[in-house]
């Protein structure tokens, strides 16, 4: 299989600017694959949907070339640091005839940070494969992206992710629930790394920003992201992301959500569990 990827880091490179560099991995030796830190300014945490997709890129440098992501689930175990490098360490579970399932632990030293795993499959090679295609979810009426203003961003933690909010007419606290988002420098012509791309953009915002008194608890940590990729998508193209609460219990909550692309086709699923407690806000 044919892996590009840098073969060496420079102690004084520049920290990655786009989400393409982002995901250009160094592979080391033994399923295993360097990060460098996106940060030079002192400790702060990591972005969620960056670790995700790295720890999908990396699994896919293990592949064989005729398999593409359709699902991960991230179990996000401590706060990652922006400052240091993030290892990858793959293990390879199984490659059968169709499938191909992975598991990455990404680390900072000798703490785990994330936990994925994430399984891959051949692409189908009856033309017709198509004939059976369904889809039950309908992207909500929204405005066009051309008729919006780009929304300002933490470019130091998404890089050239850019998002673009419609009006909703349904409540939110701090962050929208609704927005469509799109990486701006091109990414690879590469099933995979547009897989990766989607994968960074799907944790961006939170469904629980819909919930009833969520300004008590504000926005706090997510626990695991799970995606499901249903087709292939263009993430330099505009993306709609719409998130909507489940439950709320016991200090958790957890989301659901779907991302369509311009007509309207689902491309992805995902759910979300993350930290969320009112009692944090009481007097």
């Amino acid at each position: 299989m044919s892996v590009t990827s840098r073969e060496v880091f420079d102690d004084e490179q520049l920290s990655p600017i786009t989400v393409a560099e982002v995901l250009d991995l160094q592979a080391l030796t033994n399923d295993r694959f360097r990060a460098p830190p996106v940060s030079t300014t002192g400790r702060r945490t990591i972005y969620g949907g960056q670790v995700a997709a790295q720890a999908l890129r990396a699994a896919a440098m293990t592949v064989p070339d005729d398999r593409v992501a359709h699902s991960l689930h991230a179990y996000f175990v401590a706060a990652g640091d922006a400052s240091a490098p993030i290892e990858f360490t793959v293990e390879r579970d199984r490659d059968g005839g169709r499938y191909s399932g992975r598991r990455v632990l990404a680390r900072q030293g000798d703490s785990v940070i994330c936990s994925v795993a994430c399984s891959f499959s051949r692409g189908p090679r009856d033309p017709d494969h198509g004939a059976g295609d369904y889809q039950a979810v309908r992207a909500p009426a929204a405005q066009r992206p051309a008729e919006l203003t780009t929304h300002p961003l933490n470019a130091s933690r998404t890089f050239d992710l850019e998002a673009r909010v419609p009006e909703d007419n349904d409540p939110w606290y701090r962050w929208p629930a609704r927005l469509w988002l799109r990486i701006r420098e091109p990414l690879a012509d590469d099933p995979n790394i547009r897989a990766c791309g989607l994968v960074f953009l799907s944790d961006l915002c939170t469904g629980l920003s819909r919930v009833p008194h969520v300004e008590k608890a504000g926005l706090l940590p997510s626990i695991d992201h799970a995606v499901w990729l249903h087709r292939g998508g263009d993430p330099n193209g505009w993306l709609l992301i719409d998130l909507c609460p489940l439950v709320t219990h016991g200090g958790r909550g957890v989301y659901t959500g779907q991302i369509y692309d311009e007509h309207g086709a689902a491309l992805a699923s995902l759910t979300q569990e993350s930290l969320f407690d009112v009692t944090r806000g009481d007097s």
